[in-house]
C-alpha cells in the first residue's frame, strides 16, 4: 500500500490513492475489508527531502454484530497523518516515537512510502469494540425453533443462555 512521493514538490498536492484486495490481500483479509480502500490525501513539502501527508482513509468493513452475531457491512472513515523524510538509509523505517503522527524514513532513491502498517493500525483503532448492526434500534431476540412455545406465551430465549443454565445446573449438582 504505497503513496507516491515526488522527487521535487514545491506546492501541496491533492492525491487520491485507491487500494484493492490485490494490493495487500493479507491486510484486506485480516481487517475484513470489502471493496476498495480509498485515501484522499494532501502531500505537502516541509523542506528538503521532507513531506507531510494528511487526509482520510475510507472503506467498508464486514464485522460481526455483538448482539445478533450476524455479519454486516460498516462504512468507516479515519484520519491519517504521516511525515516522510528521505535520508541515507538502506530500507524504509517507521519511527514510532510520536503516537499521533506516523513518521517514515525512506531511502534516497525511493519515490514512495509504504503505509501498510499505518493503515492497518488506523483501521483497527477506529473499529468499535462491540460492533452493532443497527445501534439506534432496540434489539429484540427472535427465534423460530419451536413456534408452539411462542404461541403458549413463553418468551423465546437466546440459545447461549440455555447453555449457560445447563452449565450452572451441572456445577450446582456437583457440589
Amino acid at each position: 500500500m504505497r503513496i507516491d512521493i515526488a522527487q521535487t514538490l514545491s506546492e501541496p498536492e491533492d492525491r487520491q490513492v485507491v487500494w484493492s484486495h490485490a494490493d495487500a490481500p493479507e491486510l484486506f483479509d485480516e481487517l475484513h475489508l470489502k471493496g476498495d480502500l480509498v485515501a484522499q490525501v494532501l502531500v505537502s513539502p516541509e523542506g528538503d527531502n521532507k513531506w507531510l501527508v494528511t487526509g482520510t482513509i475510507s472503506g467498508v468493513q464486514t464485522l460481526t454484530c455483538s448482539r445478533s452475531l450476524e455479519p454486516f457491512d460498516r462504512p468507516f472513515s479515519t484520519e491519517i497523518v504521516v511525515e516522510v523524510e528521505r535520508i541515507q538509509i538502506a530500507k524504509q523505517e517507521l519511527d514510532e516515537e510520536d503516537v499521533d503522527v506516523y513518521a517514515y524514513k525512506i531511502p534516497q532513491g525511493q519515490y514512495f512510502v509504504d503505509v501498510s502498517e499505518c493503515v492497518r493500525e488506523l483501521i483497527l483503532l477506529q473499529e468499535p469494540q462491540a460492533p452493532v448492526k443497527n445501534p439506534d434500534e432496540d434489539f429484540i431476540f427472535v427465534t423460530n425453533n419451536n413456534p408452539a412455545e411462542d404461541e403458549a406465551g413463553e418468551k423465546p430465549t437466546d440459545p447461549r443462555w440455555d447453555k449457560l443454565k445447563a452449565l450452572k445446573d451441572k456445577m450446582s449438582k456437583g457440589n
